[in-house]
Formats: C-alpha cells, structure tokens, sequence
C-alpha cells in the first residue's frame, strides 16, 4: 500500500478536466470570449457612424465614397481573412495561441492612438482600418480554435452567444461615439475608445483559457496542418463558402452605409437605426446558431438570406418614400434575418468533418476568407452605386440608398439562398447517382462496407471517416434534428 501512495497523490494533483457543453468552465470561457468579441468587433461593426462623420467632414470629406469606405471593409477583410495562416501558426507553435491575443489588444490600442492624430483618409485607411481589423483577427482566432474544446453538442448555441457580442458592441457603440464626436470631436473620441477597449477586453482576456492547459515545462509535439487542397476541394465546403461570399456582397452594404440611408436624419437618429440593426444582430446570432443545432446549416443559411432579400426588396426599396417608418423597421428585421450567418459555421464544420476539431477549425477559416472577401468587395461596389437620398421631395423605389445599391443587395441575398438550396440537396443527388450506378454496374460499392463510423455523441447520429475530399458523398445531412 505505501509502494502505491506516492502513485496515488500524483493522481490525486492532477484536476479532471471540465466536462463539455455544461460546466460552468465552458460557459465562463463563453462569457470572457462575449466580452473580448463585443469590444473588439463592436468597433468595427459601427463603423459607418465615422464614415459619415468624415464624408461630411474637411478635410477628410475632398476623398470620395469608395476610398472613405475602405476603412470599413478593409477592418472586415482582415478580421475574417486572418484565420488560416493564424491556425499554420497555433498548430506549429500551440503556446503562441494566448500571446497572439495579447498582441491584438495592443495593436489595436496603439492603431487607435496613433489614427486619432491623422488627418488624411490613407492614414486612417492603415489604423482605423487595416491594423484594427488584424486585431480583431487576433483576437477571434484563438477563441475559434478553443471552442471546439469547450462545447460539442451545444457548440452552434455556444458560438452564437460568443458572435452576438459584435452586434452588442454595434449596439452602444454607435450612440457612444455619437455621443462624443458631438462634444469632443473626432481625435478624442478615438482616443477615448482606444482606452476603454483596451481595458474592458484586457479584463475579460484573462480568463479566455482552453479546456485543456499545456503546461510551460511540457513537451509539446507540432500537429501536422490539414492540407488546405484536401480540406477545401470538396463540395460542401465549395458551396458553403459561395452562400457566404454571395450574403456579404450584400449584407455588408447595409452595415455600412445603414446611417446614411437618408442623409436628412440627424446624426443621433442615424446612430439609432445602426444601433437598432446592431441589437438585432445579437438575437439573430443566438437564434440561427440554436437552430442549427437542429437543423442542416445549409437549410438555415438558404432561409436566412431569402428573408433578408425579402427585407430589402420591400422595406428598404420602399423606404424612400415612407422614410423612418419603413427604415427602422427595415434596420431591424434585417439584422434579425441576415446578421446570424456566421454563427452557423460551427455546425457546418462539423458536419463535414465530424469530430476532428483541427479539421472544424480549418473550415471555419476558410468560410471567413468568403466573409472576408464579400465584406470587401460588396461595399467597394455598392460605395460606386450609393446616391444620397434625394431632399427636393422625390421618392421612388430605392431612393434610400439608390436603385443600384438595394438591388445590388437584393440579388446577391438572392443568389445566396439559391446556392444555399441547391448546397442542401447535394447529398441526395449525390447519393441517388452513387445507387444508379451501383445498379448499372450490378456490383454495390465495397468502400461502404469498408468505411468505420463514429457516434457525434448526440442522438445516435454516425458520421463516416473518410476523406473530406470525397465529401459530395458524406451525409452532411446527419445533424440532429428538433
């Protein structure tokens, strides 16, 4: 018995780790990871009050449209864009994960000081733009990589809650700098921003922890990285990521140039339809990543991006000529449609690549890219088609932002939940082609027989091991349902 005691109390130190999905660890990590989302992303989803304060500001309004809007779509390029050389890096170097995160919470501090001092729109294009946005990524990637750990079964609920905090940041923020580029103009508002962010996520960054610890004198082995071709080449991926490069054509049109769809509101009642459309955002993101829990996210994702196309043929085409009514309205059914589309990422992942989490992970970098590149390109054409409201009483169809840009917007949602539809029905097609020939053949397939499947744990459901390359015929379609 003494041979075995000292065994026994090294047993003994060693805590169990915190059970996933429903320990209070998990859910404090959710908590933490609201925080660090809401303040640094909240900054770039109100964006659009600083965009209309310098388009009508000197010296910063002699720049055009499109150049004043790439502060905006650039942050948003390279917060979603940053996610795969981030994860080469976390794999190589797993002890980087936390540094990086204090790395972006000073970068986007120092950005923040040194642009309230700019006073040309390139400079502020690279520190209110570029720079901030880095920081996002920074920050969002190593809560993206550790959610996995964290939550399985509840993950698309989880990582609804975590998103939501950008809409929650979209939703004071805008009323705040409002507030201030009123009463201590543009300089100290930034500044003033760079300090509280700074320490609010600081706070909150403490305890964004993983599920696993690894220990400063432990050896830790480098993780192979997927191949990007093998993870990439497959067609739920493939379609997965054109629904969402598709949406952000359109979606991001609408956050940025929310508070200047009528130019004759007054800057406080601009401020409240993004902070309306922010607030929406918040429910959108819990409620989509909740129902993909329960549903195929690419059933989800077609519904989403068909009810905002409804929104903005109706409530946005029309508002021109209603004004308020329409547009605040308009502000928040569309946030509550369109604003969740990320959230249902988490569940897409793993229905492709079931239970390997560095695999999720992968995925969900690559459907930024698309986030990205939409966040970009949407609002660098739409800036070229925006017309102010016109103010000599003409109104038609449209007139809240030009017949260009709301169409733009519309028939990108439209496309989207088009390809979304079609993405659905990929594994019945393909697996009524894999039968026919089977049938042709007269010899049924042995790769079936020969495939090993493993339980996802949640309501007996089996995902097959095999190549994500093969994937036009894996059953992305087994996720629970309610």
């Amino acid at each position: 018995m003494d041979a075995n005691r000292p065994e026994s109390q090294s047993e003994r130190s060693i805590p169990p780790l915190p059970a996933i999905d429903n320990s209070r660890q998990a859910w404090s990590f959710v908590a933490a990871a609201f925080v660090v989302e809401c303040l640094l992303w909240g900054q770039i989803f109100s964006s659009g009050i600083f965009l209309k304060f310098l388009a009508t500001t000197p010296p910063f309004s002699a720049a055009s449209e499109a150049k004043i809007s790439l502060i905006g779509s650039l942050s948003l390029l390279f917060g979603y864009s940053a996610g795969i050389p981030l994860l080469y890096l976390y794999n190589r170097y797993p002890r980087l994960i936390k540094p990086t995160l204090w790395l972006g919470l000073a970068m986007n501090t120092a950005s923040l000081l040194g642009a309230s001092w700019v006073q040309n729109i390139n400079g502020l294009i690279v520190l209110q733009g570029i720079f901030p946005g880095t920081a996002a990524a920074l920050c969002a990637f190593p809560i993206i990589r550790w959610i996995p750990e964290w939550f399985d079964a509840k993950k698309g609920t989880a990582i609804g809650i975590v998103f939501s905090g950008g809409g929650v940041g979209g939703v004071f923020m805008p009323l705040l700098h409002q507030y201030l580029l009123d009463k201590v103009g543009y300089g100290w508002t930034i500044r003033i921003m760079a300090l509280y962010i700074a320490a609010g996520a600081g706070i909150a960054a403490f305890f964004v922890n993983p599920r696993i610890p690894i220990s400063a004198t432990m050896q830790v082995a480098r993780q192979p990285m997927h191949s990007l071709r093998t993870a990439f080449l497959s067609f739920g991926f493939l379609g997965c990521f054109l629904t969402t490069l598709l949406q952000g054509f359109g979606y991001f049109n609408v956050g940025l140039f929310l508070p200047r769809f009528t130019d004759t509101l007054e800057s406080t009642l601009a401020a409240g339809l993004l902070s309306a459309f922010n607030f929406s955002q918040v429910i959108a993101q819990i409620v989509w990543g909740y129902l993909t829990d329960r549903m195929k996210p690419s059933n989800a994702m077609a519904i989403s991006s068909m009810l905002g196309c409804i929104a903005v043929v109706t409530l946005w085409g029309f508002g021109g000529q209603v004004g308020l009514p329409l547009l605040a309205p308009f502000a928040i059914v569309f946030g509550l449609a369109a604003g969740g589309f990320s959230s249902m990422w988490s569940q897409s992942a793993h229905a492709l690549a079931g239970p390997n989490k560095e695999l999720q992970t992968l995925l969900v970098a690559g459907w930024s890219i698309a986030r990205g590149l939409g966040a970009i390109v949407g609002p660098t054409i739409g800036a070229t088609l925006y017309r102010p409201t016109p103010t000599d009483g003409t109104r038609s169809w449209g007139s809240a932002g030009s017949p260009g840009l709301v169409s733009l917007v519309a028939v990108s949602l439209a496309a989207s939940a088009v390809v979304g539809i079609v993405v659905a029905r990929i594994p019945d097609v393909a697996g009524l082609w894999h039968r026919l020939l089977e049938r042709l053949s007269g010899q049924p397939s042995s790769s079936n027989d020969s495939r090993e499947t493993i339980s996802d744990g949640t309501n007996g459901n089996e995902y097959e091991m095999k190549p994500i390359q093969d994937s036009c015929m894996d059953r992305i379609s087994s996720l629970p349902r309610a």
